[in-house]
């Protein structure tokens, strides 16, 4: 008979895959390092998951040498996944009155299930509607939702600089800023909450393949953690960071920041791309100071995007002493953030400005 027996034809290639996890999983521990290696921090649930597989596998072969390197494999994944399962996000049993409930939801610029959107968001009736790579072809779905939201701004653009913000608070104030320097906009707002103004920022961050693009995403996080970390009071990032919990970049923002992620103590939460569970990552957040509870995150239905809309509930406490007035830490980026418009009021009619 031609051709190799079919064992030792598996085995080879579980010890391909075996190399190829081995090496994925240094790269992406690397990430600091380069924009490439952190490409592949993101997928730490699936390194575990093929470890695992290989571990089963390799044992039924008996090659131990290789279990034992599939095992190694699988726990050096593992650090940055268990915070995930630990905690419950920002709980504070103090908080009073009615939560903020925050829906984002980036629609996919090249999806037409306008009415499979408005629909569901009229369903989830969320207080602030966040809505991502607003097009022109989405203008006239955002203009159905507006008798349900008294407050909006539309930046309508393309799958980088399309934004729109939708409220049923009246808001204390807002204005657009640039985080990356790069001409896309970002709406910072501050809403009232019976536990004091609580503010916000929805953004979407530059897809980081390429240097370029990824030096720019990375900005656009150190802005944010700047932001956070100079702000007195209840502060909360949501939208397309385009960046996993996994990556260095995105624990930094959360140590330089001082925030936490809304979806703590909830395990792996994939939002992107949508429809590939085994590919799942996520990439979608919301993100909090210690004045904010959270509660209630969860992600949404399929919409005919490539990601899944999230929500979460947010009220403001009061913490047992005031946040000192601390400077930043020494060696934390510097913040590039540039307004665009020193005061672009989210308005009672529809506040709407063209993309580039």
């Amino acid at each position: 008979m031609n051709g190799a027996p079919p064992r030792p034809r598996i085995e080879r290639i579980c010890t391909v895959l075996l190399a190829i996890l081995v090496l994925a999983t240094l790269l992406g521990y690397a990430g600091a390092w380069s924009w490439f290696c952190d490409l592949f921090a993101h997928f730490r649930v699936q390194y575990c998951v093929l470890g695992s597989l290989l571990a089963i596998g390799l044992g039924t072969m008996k090659r131990p040498a290789l279990v034992a390197m599939s095992v190694l494999a699988t726990l050096a994944n593992l650090p940055p996944i268990v915070p995930q399962f630990v905690g419950s996000a920002l709980a504070a049993p103090d908080a009073a009155g009615t939560p903020i409930r925050v829906l984002s939801f980036n629609v996919f610029k090249y999806s037409r299930e306008y009415q499979r959107m408005v629909q569901f968001v009229r369903r989830e009736a969320p207080d602030v509607l966040v809505l991502i790579e607003v097009t022109p072809a989405w203008a006239p779905a955002l203009e159905e939702l507006a008798p349900d939201y008294a407050f909006r701004w539309v930046h309508v653009g393309d799958d980088v600089s399309g934004l729109a913000v939708m409220s049923r608070r009246a808001p204390l104030e807002s204005h657009v800023i640039d985080l990356g320097g790069n001409g896309v906009s970002s709406l910072q707002f501050t809403l009232p909450d019976a536990g004091g103004p609580i503010t916000f920022i929805a953004t979407h961050l530059s897809w980081p393949l390429g240097p370029r693009h990824a030096a720019i995403r990375d900005t656009q996080l150190a802005a944010l953690a700047r932001l956070a970390h100079e702000h007195h009071g209840a502060f909360a990032i949501i939208g397309d960071l385009n960046v996993t919990p996994y990556s260095s970049r995105f624990q930094h923002l959360l140590s330089d920041g001082e925030l936490r992620s809304c979806a703590e103590g909830m395990g792996p939460q994939g939002t992107w791309p949508a429809l590939l569970l085994p590919l799942q990552i996520q990439i979608d957040h919301c993100l909090a100071n210690a004045q904010v509870h959270a509660s209630g995150f969860r992600i949404g239905a399929f919409l005919g995007s490539d990601h899944y809309p999230i929500s979460v509930e947010l009220k403001v406490h009061a913490l047992a002493s005031e946040r000192a007035a601390v400077s930043p830490p020494a060696d934390m980026p510097p913040v590039s953030t540039r307004r665009i418009a020193s005061s672009t009021p989210m308005s009672s009619g529809v506040s709407r400005s063209r993309g580039r």
